[in-house]
């Protein structure tokens, strides 16, 4: 079920009918929680719920056998637990997401090799946001491992915490430790907080709908469509792609974010902020506390500090960080250019910690100039990297590459002035002529925006918070029949479903 239909809507609204009812019986309200969950995710595809729920059931029981062992007199018998756990996730992962890829992979190597033979492919669908619930159910095992939390004993309580809808298919990766003890207290309504939510989830509307699909199918979408539209553009008209791209994937992942926090905190929960202005950061350390930070935070919890962290010296340090983002790339998706795309961020996150170590006191200079330098060339990189991720595969980054050489456009378009503003621009963007000016508007709003101070947003949802509720149910009302009115045909699945 996608968030962005009035399927949804009509959801979201009697799933708060049927939790506020039963705000005083708990065991009615958690299993209404979970029978929504799971319908939410079988939406489409029904069996899909078998994998959920064999991932809740087995992480469940693994980790009351677990704590049980802690007490035991056999020091490795919590660690074998924990094993299970990781093989059962993982192995999930790796035969429905990996087992085709690196079969492929390897068969393409002993072909270069001179070897001839077929490996056999299982060709599986890829159950939507299995990576998602398999780290965030692991993060409960990983916990209960290190005595950071008790085991629940409600199998109840716990299948809510692994598959509750908001956050099923793309995050945020919500921590045990957050939630579950949200779930033993009694909900309390708070029309503010209803209020609050609403606000989020028309946040997040306006940058799925207006935003996100707007970039992608009238600029997006026709520039990276394959190698071949890719090798047809020059620079200038790859970098305003690539702009629009970095707003779209902002816009399609942080709107689902905001729809998420949004549905969660119409019934009483609270979820982490999963984005805080990422395009303002002035280094890729920073990037990554502002960028989804639900995932970045896990890596960095589980895989980074698990390696040593930066305790074993500053080389060791490196190739954890190196390791951990090679790591993220993978996890994003079964292909080399996503392998690519996270090597590529662990060297530039490398990059950034041995130079920090030139700078005095180990820090960036306080300067205004310094911020602004930092802010654009941080923004450079990331935007670079998102071409990697956004090519299908390897010869369509090539492709990319090549046009990012090719400035002759440029020279071509001033001679063309004359001719009036639309023949120069179409010349300046040769392979993707008649971009309309619209589009450009939502790039320059989607990024001035962005930079806003929080206060102004915070200011803005006060206002809204404040408002009387008749006028909350006409601008509501208003806004998604202009969402769904301006929107482009069809319903455009979110980016982050495929993970």
């Amino acid at each position: 079920m996608l968030f962005n239909s009035f399927t949804y809507i009509l959801f979201l609204f009697l799933a708060y009918v049927l939790f506020w009812t039963w705000q005083d019986r708990r065991v009615p309200r958690q299993l209404m929680l979970l029978a929504f969950s799971y319908a939410f995710y079988g939406w489409v595809t029904p069996w899909w719920v078998i994998l959920l729920a064999a991932t809740t059931v087995t992480d469940w029981w693994v980790g009351l056998r677990m704590e049980r062992a802690h007490l035991g007199s056999d020091p490795r018998a919590p660690k074998r637990w924990l094993l299970l756990s990781l093989g059962t996730n993982l192995g999930l992962l790796a035969v429905y997401k990996y087992y085709d890829f690196f079969v492929a992979s390897a068969q393409a190597a002993l072909a270069r090799a001179g070897f001839t033979g077929e490996l056999p492919l299982l060709h599986l669908v890829l159950p939507a946001g299995i990576s998602f619930y398999t780290f965030q159910s692991l993060s409960y095992t990983i916990d209960v491992y290190r005595r950071k939390l008790p085991a629940t004993r409600s199998l109840l309580d716990f299948a809510v915490f692994v598959a509750f809808f908001p956050q099923l298919v793309a995050g945020p990766i919500v921590r045990a430790t957050d939630f579950i003890p949200q779930m033993e207290r009694r909900p309390e309504w708070n029309g503010r907080q209803v209020a609050s939510g609403l606000f989020q989830i028309l946040r997040g509307l306006c940058k799925k709908l207006l935003m996100a699909d707007m970039l992608g199918a009238h600029l997006v979408d026709r520039a990276f469509g394959d190698a071949g539209s890719l090798a047809a553009l020059e620079a200038p008209g790859l970098l305003l792609a690539t702009y629009a791209y970095a707003l779209q994937l902002y816009g399609d992942f942080g709107g689902y974010s905001d729809i998420a926090i949004g549905s969660a905190r119409l019934l009483g929960f609270e979820l982490r902020v999963n984005f805080d202005r990422p395009f303002t950061s002035r280094s890729l350390e920073e990037f990554w506390t502002r960028w989804h930070i639900s995932m970045s935070s896990w890596f960095t919890d589980y895989v980074y500090i698990s390696m040593g962290g930066s305790r074993a010296g500053l080389l060791k340090a490196c190739w954890n960080a190196f390791f951990a983002w090679t790591l993220v790339g993978l996890w994003h998706g079964a292909a080399w250019t996503f392998v690519l795309w996270g090597a590529y961020h662990g060297a530039w996150l490398v990059i950034s910690r041995l130079f920090r170590r030139l700078l005095p006191g180990g820090r960036f200079p306080d300067r205004w100039w310094w911020s602004v330098a930092g802010t654009l060339f941080t923004f450079h990189v990331v935007a670079f990297s998102m071409v990697l991720f956004r090519c299908r595969d390897m010869d369509s980054f090539l492709a990319a590459c090549r046009a990012l050489g090719d400035w002759s456009s440029v020279g071509a378009a001033l001679a063309r002035v004359g001719d009036g503003w639309s023949a120069a621009c179409d010349t300046l963007l040769r392979g993707l002529p008649h971009v309309p000016w619209q589009i450009l508007v939502i790039i320059l709003i989607g990024y001035l925006t962005h930079g806003l101070p929080p206060r102004w947003q915070e200011r803005l949802e006060e206002t809204w918070i404040r408002a009387p509720a008749v006028a909350q149910g006409l601008l509501l009302a208003a806004a998604i029949v202009l969402f769904y009115g301006l929107r482009p045909p069809g319903l455009t699945p979110f980016v982050y479903f495929q993970f």
